[in-house]
């Protein structure tokens, strides 16, 4: 496999390039996540990780002999599959802190009841979001918390469409 396949858009990508390919982008996403996070770095990477993703999918369609305008696609509905990983993530999370501010406020959490009583009280939500909005650390500490999902919602949207480019075969020869 050429690795330029990965990184320019220029190249045909085989199948087995691109599944490969598609493998190598997800372990070095998955690595860019767990080292650098959210930081500017990670930031880069991950727009470095979405043009690798490109090009590969442009290659693959190369390699098929179609036009490689489709390509964007697979990367645009990831990264809306990004987002939304990332607002379920970080909702789980605020939904886990929530129950926890309750607990430690005197709501017993076992009883269904109390804690939805607790939940539907504006007050003790407008605690909440005093609480958490005082908390220097707690916004990072919910990206962090949201990356695991948003990591997950873009793979799954890029194996999905990788099913669809996997399958791609050059049209057949024109009869003469």
């Amino acid at each position: 496999m050429n690795p330029l396949v990965l990184f320019l858009p220029a190249y045909k990508a085989s199948t087995t390039a691109y599944l490969l390919g598609i493998g190598v982008l997800a372990v070095l996403d998955f690595l860019r996540m767990s080292t650098i996070g959210g930081t500017p770095p990670g930031l880069v990477g991950m727009l470095a990780i979405w043009v690798f993703v490109f090009s590969l999918h442009a290659n693959r369609r190369r390699h098929a002999g179609r036009d490689i305008g489709l390509a964007a696609l697979p990367v645009g509905i990831a990264v809306i599959g990004k987002f939304i990983g990332a607002i379920v993530g970080a909702m789980i999370r605020m939904m886990f802190d929530l129950i926890e501010f309750a607990a430690a406020n005197g709501v017993d959490t076992a009883d269904q009841a109390a804690l939805e009583e607790a939940l539907n009280d504006q007050e003790f939500l407008d605690a909440f979001t005093r609480t958490i909005e005082q908390d220097p650390e707690y916004l990072p500490s919910l990206v962090e918390a949201s990356q695991p999902a948003s990591f997950i919602g873009f793979w799954l949207v890029i194996a999905a469409f990788a099913i669809w480019f996997f399958q791609m075969r050059k049209p057949p020869a024109p009869l003469s």
